[in-house]
């Protein structure tokens, strides 16, 4: 559920980029990978420097982005064709859009049952679950009824949201040891603030096993980094206003920064802004215009607390997040000043006009 656009990233091509934990390799594929990658890549560092590789296809509804330096470009192709490979995978266990979903046959088996899950689908929906604790339910994976219904709504350009789907995070039981779960009601699942954040650090987590020290993954507004480009500080991450203006630019490595927001996914009906973000307390969409950027050690954890505290009260967020270990944010209204947690980097300010890019449905 997190804003797809509300950061820019510029440290290779594809101006307008924002907003993966297992991998299954076959075999001898990855030992024969590593140790021809590993020779080659030693003989080529004596001789010049990292070349930038940069690969990008359309999955998940959004943009997969993958950067990272080696001279090998063979091996460079081979390694971003086995991370989009992993996307697929992944989009057939988290997406609620697929019918055949790991995630959508869950919900469509008996009520009060207890059902086996795989590890990938039961740690995401573990980590939403903490973080739902933690939030008193402002982070809620159960409202999957209601996302259809907004969406049905945007299409439309009309509010049909019904004030009768009530479900709530505590309607499911998980059980660590068997890695199974249990749904107390018929529910929806809606993974859409936190599997894209997952599968960002799993394709993070390929690229580091294979010895990719600089890399940066992007899933929409889920973005992952290692160490620094080569010669540089960091990497540069420009910070949107819910106005498209820039509050700034942020430099940072070993991070990764999620932005939730209302900037692209919203409809209007009359002069209300309907954005896609469901607040669980009142079934309803939030009218506020707010985007919340976050920063974490792991993507699924900012993508989870950007979608938190961009639903939770602007008065209870910025203080939750100050308390939250682990968690940095700001907070920038529109057309009023940001806020920032006290961890918070500083940015860099500049002076940009606003983009020419169009609300999305």
């Amino acid at each position: 559920m997190s804003n797809s656009r509300a950061a820019k990233f510029s440290n290779y091509p594809s101006a307008s980029l924002v907003k993966l934990i297992s991998y299954f390799v076959l075999g001898i594929g990855l030992s024969a990978l590593l140790a021809n990658h590993s020779t080659a890549q030693q003989a080529e560092a004596i001789e010049r420097p990292l070349d930038r590789q940069y690969f990008s296809q359309p999955h998940l509804g959004t943009l997969v982005q993958i950067a990272f330096y080696s001279n090998d470009t063979e091996f460079s192709q081979k390694l971003a064709q086995d991370c989009f490979g992993q996307v697929k995978k992944f989009d057939k266990i988290f997406s609620d859009y697929r019918s055949d979903s790991e995630i959508s046959q869950l919900c469509s088996k008996p009520n009060k049952v207890v059902h086996e899950i795989s590890d990938d689908l039961f740690d995401v929906i573990a980590q939403a679950q903490e973080i739902s604790i933690a939030t008193d339910g402002a982070f809620d994976i159960t409202l999957g009824h209601t996302t259809q219904e907004w969406r049905q709504s945007a299409r439309q350009k009309k509010l049909l949201i019904n004030d009768k789907n009530q479900t709530s995070y505590k309607d499911l039981i998980l059980y660590p040891e068997s890695k199974t779960i249990l749904l107390r009601k018929p529910l929806k699942i809606d993974l859409g603030g936190i599997a894209k954040g997952y599968i960002a650090d799993q394709l993070m987590m390929i690229l580091s096993k294979v010895g990719i020290k600089q890399a940066a993954v992007i899933i929409g507004g889920e973005m992952v980094f290692t160490e620094a480009p080569p010669g540089k500080t960091g990497w540069t991450v420009g910070i949107e206003r819910p106005s498209h203006e820039m509050l700034g630019n942020l430099t940072i490595s070993n991070k990764a920064l999620s932005t939730s927001g209302d900037s692209y996914q919203f409809f209007k009906q009359g002069n209300v802004r309907h954005a896609h973000l469901i607040d669980p307390s009142s079934g309803k969409p939030k009218t506020n215009r707010l985007n919340v950027t976050t920063l974490s050690r792991s993507a699924m954890l900012a993508d989870a607390w950007a979608t938190a505290l961009r639903i939770s009260t602007p008065e209870n967020a910025l203080k939750l997040a100050n308390e939250t270990k682990g968690i940095e944010a700001t907070f920038i209204p529109f057309r009023k000043p940001a806020k920032f947690t006290t961890g918070f980097p500083k940015l860099k300010k500049l002076h940009q006009s606003p983009s020419n890019e169009s609300p999305r449905d």
